[in-house]
């Protein structure tokens, strides 16, 4: 029966995708995975070809393209999502335009977006699966007729709610959209994805030419303020029918923006410029994660034992989701052990500007006072060979660690045209006779990185995060040289405001017209002022039902001020405060929704009745320190009659006390709110803390909110720095002396590591690669 219901589902998906149906749509399988999260660091499980579990999945293979079969799927635990990618833009047409496939009935929810394939999106609706508790599969179609679209919808973003089901989450099985390919007169559908994250260097970017264009120039840059304009400096112009180009230099880490004009024919001088698209090169190249090899005979085709070494594979070792290898080491006097790759093609390792060669590994290191752990690296030509790497553990995922080699050090090898790569562990001369050393080293990767050592892992001092401690750190300590520990703000003592909820260990509102009920297993803890209330769970909100009455005096002007402490946020925003909606049905007139789900995180302020992303005021936080582990005062507002400069309608941010962003031209008023809930809401619920929470019934100025959050005396508190290396909230003497005994250090560890390295150059030596 199972089988039956896929064959129907496949062959009317195999129809829709005849050419020309739909005029100029096609219903396709996503092509990237824009982004993804895994919320609590666990390894991405889900359902195999054959239909076990649990079973370790990479999401891109199952979710990119066809899926693997109609039994698989990739698990989505509470707050775990994926931002699926497509080739062309999504458009409605008949019928339903979205079509998702969950494996098991029992009762998995999640929101659905569309997105553009960067910082903006909608929210279509909420997916709820049946509770029938049956493993059978749910096709769920979400029709786009009707859905207004500011922007082009190039992805699909499926935030996980709950642990419903026997896996437990929502059980992706596959996605499809409609998807148009037609840009009109413009460059569209450009490859790789916007907004798309781990492209590698040297990338190829294509894109479908406009129906009008006899040639075409590219503007390529990290600087999008060039590409907006159209800046000479950074044109390509290319000859008719090409609609390719390979750009140059592209660096590991960096986001690139790019446009593509194409003037027609009767257009000598005018080009149609087209949209702004953005990539990001991925951090790091991977020489070799392990992931392809299905069975020991697969690994050994590849990787090539020496000696006495031994070879393995292993999975799921410890805190990594990475298939492993295995390296079995012996050696003494007359024996050593080696692991070999030699490459089908030759590799370029200057490509995306690595500075070290990386590997993840742990296990038993070998012992330093009898043998060494060496890294060789060949050119065909040319070999060398650095022994005693650099070892630096990982904070995050111990015992994990990294062994890293600089890419400068390997002498005169020619990194474009890289054909081997050795670990070798033999004696050395000062191992006695009759003795030996042996061990298990497991490496889950092999890869070239542009920074110097790993996130998270540098001095405390590396202000400037390149992994090392020296005169550009003391000068970005010198910027915040004895800044005061406090900023005073001039203060205006406002009026009342028409609701306040203090959260002194209760959810009464300190003015009397509308009281909150506490749902789910809320706590109250010490606060700013008083006790705060804590958000922890899912069902955790605080309901304010008899809203309607004290909103309905509220029409052109709003204020919502209140103090926040957040954890980092595993959701993709956490909405904070929210009004009456429907998924699916009737979108919020009022929302705060703050996050980390993407260091440093994003914030919107949804105002206006009805919804439009013209009463949206959001973007990304500029620090991380504005989210997660410190007390942050947050005041939101709008006044739709009057603005900056004569302009009608304005909504603002303030951030301890501080103007944080605005909109001007945003006129819509507030208008349909009957309900009120804190603490959760429209994206998902809160983890954190909230206390003195004041709505006004106008737009607060400066001075009136400095009062506000600061109880009338104007002093904040100044955010914390990382130049403040000791904690006592100021950056002075004793931080300097701590960044310069970490300075010191450094190069020591630096001309250490030089010495010890001691490269046994074999540069002179002709090296045969073995035949396959």
């Amino acid at each position: 029966m199972q089988n039956a219901k896929w064959l129907v589902w496949l062959i009317a998906t195999i129809l829709c995708a005849r050419p020309g149906w739909g005029a100029t749509s096609v219903f396709e399988y996503p092509t990237a995975i824009l982004d993804l999260h895994d919320a609590d660091k666990s390894c991405w499980m889900g359902t195999d070809a054959s239909g076990a579990y649990p079973v370790a999945v990479i999401p891109r293979h199952w979710l990119v393209g066809a899926p693997p079969s109609w039994q698989s799927a990739v698990t989505l635990p509470a707050d775990h999502w994926v931002d699926l990618g497509f080739s062309g833009g999504l458009v409605g047409g008949d019928g339903d335009d979205i079509l998702l496939v969950e494996t098991g009935k029992a009762g998995e929810q999640a929101l659905l977006f569309v997105t553009d394939g960067a910082d903006r999106e909608i929210l279509l609706t909420k997916v709820a699966i049946e509770p029938t508790m049956t493993q059978e599969l749910s096709h769920i179609g979400i029709d786009l007729d009707g859905v207004a679209m500011p922007f082009v919808p190039r992805a699909i973003r499926l935030v996980a709610l709950d642990m419903g089901g026997q896996s437990p989450g929502f059980d992706l099985a596959s996605v499809q959209a409609r998807v148009s390919h037609d840009g009109g007169v413009y460059a569209s559908c450009p490859d790789p994805i916007s907004g798309e994250e781990g492209v590698e260097p040297g990338i190829q970017l294509t894109w479908a030419s406009g129906t009008s264009a006899s040639r075409r120039v590219v503007y390529l840059s990290d600087a999008a303020s060039l590409v907006r304009a159209g800046d000479g400096s950074i044109g390509h112009s290319l000859p008719p029918g090409v609609n390719k180009f390979s750009p140059p230099g592209l660096e590991f880490g960096k986001t690139y923006f790019w446009r593509v004009d194409e003037p027609g024919p009767a257009e000598e001088f005018a080009a149609h410029a087209g949209e702004v698209w953005s990539f990001t090169v991925a951090d790091h190249a991977v020489i070799d994660d392990f992931e392809v090899y299905s069975d020991l005979p697969s690994l050994r085709k590849t990787w090539r034992r020496g000696g006495s070494a031994g070879m393995a594979l292993e999975r799921e070792v410890l805190d990594t989701c990475q298939q492993s290898l295995v390296f079995g080491y012996y050696c003494d006097d007359l024996n050593h052990s080696t692991l070999s790759r030699y490459f089908n093609a030759a590799q370029d390792w200057t490509q995306g500007g690595p500075r070290t060669l990386q590997l993840l590994l742990h296990g038993d290191p070998p012992d330093l006072a009898n043998s060494e752990l060496s890294i060789g690296v060949t050119d065909g030509v040319n070999s060398s060979f650095l022994s005693q790497p650099v070892m630096m553990d990982i904070e995050d995922r111990p015992p994990w660690r990294v062994c890293r080699i600089a890419l400068a050090d390997l002498g005169e090898i020619d990194l474009t045209r890289i054909v081997g790569i050795i670990i070798e562990v033999r004696s050395l001369p000062s191992m006695a006779p009759g003795t030996y050393d042996a061990g298990t080293i497991n490496i889950a990767e092999i890869g070239l990185y542009g920074d110097v050592c790993p996130q998270g892992s540098g001095p405390q001092a590396d202000l400037t995060a390149d992994c090392r401690v020296d005169c550009r750190d003391l000068e970005r300590m010198a910027e915040n040289w004895l800044r005061p520990p406090t900023r005073v703000h001039e203060v205006a003592l406002p009026r009342d405001p028409v609701l306040w909820y203090e959260f002194d260990g209760n959810a009464q509102d300190l003015i009397g017209r509308a009281h909150g009920q506490i749902m789910g297993r809320c706590n109250f803890v010490q606060g700013v002022y008083g006790q705060a209330i804590q958000f922890a769970n899912r069902d955790d909100a605080v309901m304010i039902s008899q809203a309607a009455d004290v909103f309905a005096g509220i029409h052109d002007a709003i204020t919502i001020a209140f103090w926040q402490k957040g954890d980092d946020s595993a959701h993709l925003n956490d909405t904070l405060l929210c009004s009456n909606y429907v998924y699916g049905q009737s979108n919020p007139a009022l929302a705060i929704h703050l996050g980390c789900w993407r260091n440093p995180g994003r914030y919107r302020w949804d105002c206006g009745f009805p919804w439009s992303f013209d009463n949206r005021l959001a973007g990304r936080h500029q620090d991380k320190s504005e989210w997660t582990g410190q007390w942050n005062h947050w005041a939101f507002t709008k006044d739709i009659r009057t603005g900056p400069e004569g302009g009608k309608g304005c909504m603002e941010i303030y951030l301890n006390g501080e103007l944080y962003d605005r909109i001007v031209e945003t006129d819509t008023p507030i208008t349909g709110i009957t309900s009120l809930q804190i603490g959760s809401g429209w994206y998902g619920h809160y983890d954190g803390l909230i206390d003195d929470v004041q709505i006004y019934d106008y737009a607060l100025s400066a001075a009136e909110i400095a009062y506000v959050a600061t109880d009338g005396s104007g002093i904040f508190e100044s955010p914390a720095t990382p130049a403040d290396l000791n904690g006592d909230q100021r950056v002075n003497l004793r931080d300097f002396a701590a960044l310069a005994v970490e300075w010191l250090r450094d190069a020591i560890v630096i001309e250490r590591s030089r010495r010890d390295s001691n490269p046994r150059s074999l540069s002179t030596q002709r090296f045969s690669r073995p035949s396959p």
